[in-house]
């Protein structure tokens, strides 16, 4: 089987630990909504589809399909966790069998590398963000993705959380595949980087934390589960750790630059999306 990049993620797990007691995360206001937290709430619940979602505000039926907060979370954990079973089905089936047509199947259709978006396969940069080649590296992404979606599904509606899951998706790949396939080879002059497949749910994962990191900057996360430290610094580090390991352009079983994709797409959702919405209710 042909060289894989293991995955994205593998680090930013070590972050995750949110210091608040008691069920859950006990998050302050977003910046500058100290105190307006119920006008803040009557906002951003317009798309829960529950009966306070804008159906029943406006006199229809609400939906009959509806997913809760921790529901379209859970849901994106077992679809991950199901796309990882297939992998390893395909991983088995090409060691054991030595039929690798499976698992060829799968490089082509749910790994992110430059080679499958020129061929076409632009799904790819949305099928990847589902794909892990080990329980480690699925456990990890999962645990971020419920560690702070939650909360994010909370605030800006299920529907809106979804949209920007998958839009962190595609943004994290495509920095992938041209920083990965075009310009890092382009420099270095070393064309193999282009055919190496990346997979992972981090490209997603490190856009909501770092969403989460903007509506709470002062919340207190637990660096390696143990030194507390405020979210804002954490997001900044583990940015310019991302940073350095694009610019260093050594090998790394961690792609630097889909963290650094879902990055952009995590402060862009806030700034252009949120930021607005926030400061009108100041």
């Amino acid at each position: 089987m042909p060289a894989q990049r293991l995955g994205r993620g593998s680090d930013i797990g070590a972050f995750a630990g949110r210091g608040a007691a008691g069920r859950g995360f006990t998050a302050p206001f977003p910046r500058g909504q100290q105190g307006r937290g119920a006008r803040w709430e009557q906002h951003t619940k317009a798309d829960y589809g529950s009966r306070r979602g804008n159906a029943h505000r406006n006199g229809s039926q609400p939906n009959q399909w509806r997913l809760s907060p921790e529901g379209v979370v859970y849901a994106i954990i077992g679809v991950n966790g199901l796309v990882y079973l297939v992998w390893q089905t395909s991983i088995t089936r090409a060691t054991g069998l030595h039929d690798a047509r499976m698992y060829t199947w799968m490089r082509d259709n749910f790994a992110v590398m430059w080679a499958n978006v020129e061929a076409g396969r632009v799904w790819t940069l949305l099928t990847a963000a589902f794909s892990h080649s080990n329980l480690l590296h699925l456990a990890v992404n999962m645990f971020v993705l419920h560690s702070f979606g939650t909360d994010i599904a909370r605030l800006v509606g299920v529907r809106r959380f979804m949209l920007f899951y998958l839009g962190a998706a595609v943004c994290g790949n495509m920095f992938s595949a041209v920083i990965n396939g075009i310009v890092l080879p382009r420099i270095t002059g070393d064309r193999s980087q282009a055919m190496r497949p990346s997979i992972g749910a981090s490209t997603s994962a490190v856009g909501i934390a770092t969403l989460f990191a903007c509506l709470y900057p002062n919340a207190s996360l637990l660096v390696f589960f143990v030194v507390p430290a405020p979210a804002w610094l954490v997001a900044t580090g583990l940015v310019g750790w991302d940073i350095w390991r694009v610019l260093s352009m050594q090998q790394s079983s961690v792609d630097g630059a889909g963290h650094l994709g879902g990055a952009v797409a995590g402060l862009g959702y806030y700034w252009f999306r949120l930021r607005p919405h926030l400061r009108r209710l100041r």
